[in-house]
């Protein structure tokens, strides 16, 4: 695998209409889900299955996003009502009702979802700052990483691995949970001066992220067996990768410009 991998064959994701969209999650079957904006400034969630579109919207909610899907088409993502901000579960053509951590306000969201339906997300209480869960077989349990006041898993593989990010007087941090040892690797960090991001884990263990630098511009990588692969989008500016199947494709949003436009790629042998 090279050092820097550069994107040349990306496939971008368009929806008549839309204003923005940001592609979050894609399984293996290339199902792709999101988020669109449309002319009157209101947010949808979307499908997007062999160049059609499904707009998807929790009944009642002024906004909608779907962050994730898995291979059995089970998909988790969040939505807004003028009371609260919560996550959902979508299968088979029904919205779960609104998720809650036991004990949080009004803000569970489920980031991840895997093939055995175990969710990973962040949720907020009473005690400051956003803080993680992994829910498995109906039960909800904190996932923090050791010392850090917050935690924010992102995506969990069908091995039960488990990676998020959390913040500490150094900076921000990613982080693998290795869920059947119950164990947290050491702090995986960008090079110095930046923000590191962990968003998507395939059943490979490979990893997408990004580096955040000092003017906010994020720099898409794949982390693979410790090394870091810088992705490389021909003219945008500033790029974020959000997930990776098992067939090597990634999914996410550039800046170029051009503007700001979504897109599903394979990441090159």
């Amino acid at each position: 695998m090279p050092t820097t991998i550069i994107l040349l064959n990306i496939k971008l994701l368009a929806i008549p209409g839309a204003t923005q969209m940001s592609a979050n999650g894609i399984n293996d079957r290339g199902q792709v889900v999101g988020q669109f904006t449309d002319s009157n400034g209101v947010a949808h969630g979307f499908v997007y299955d062999e160049d059609s579109f499904c707009r998807l919207d929790y009944p009642g909610a002024r906004e909608t996003n779907i962050l994730a899907i898995n291979n059995l088409g089970q998909m988790v993502g969040m939505f807004t009502t003028l009371a609260a901000t919560a996550g959902f579960l979508y299968d088979r053509g029904t919205f779960s009702p609104p998720l809650n951590y036991p004990g949080a306000g009004n803000f569970t969201v489920p980031n991840g979802v895997n093939d055995r339906g175990e969710m990973v997300g962040v949720f907020q209480d009473a005690t400051p700052g956003e803080h993680s869960f992994h829910y498995k077989a109906g039960k909800y349990d904190p996932l923090a990483y050791p010392g850090a006041a917050e935690t924010a898993a992102q995506d969990i593989n069908n091995s039960g691995q488990v990676v998020g990010n959390f913040p500490d007087a150094g900076g921000t941090h990613g982080f693998v949970y290795l869920e059947n040892v119950g164990v947290f690797t050491s702090a995986l960090n960008c090079p110095a001066g930046t923000v590191t991001t962990f968003r998507g884990i395939n059943d490979g263990g490979q990893i997408v992220g990004g580096c955040v630098d000092a003017q906010g511009n994020e720099h898409p990588f794949l982390y693979v067996a410790g090394s870091l692969h810088p992705v490389l989008i021909p003219g945008a500016t500033t790029a974020s990768v959000t997930s990776i199947n098992d067939r090597d494709q990634i999914v996410g949003k550039f800046e170029a410009a051009t503007g700001a436009s979504a897109f599903v790629a394979t990441i090159p042998a």
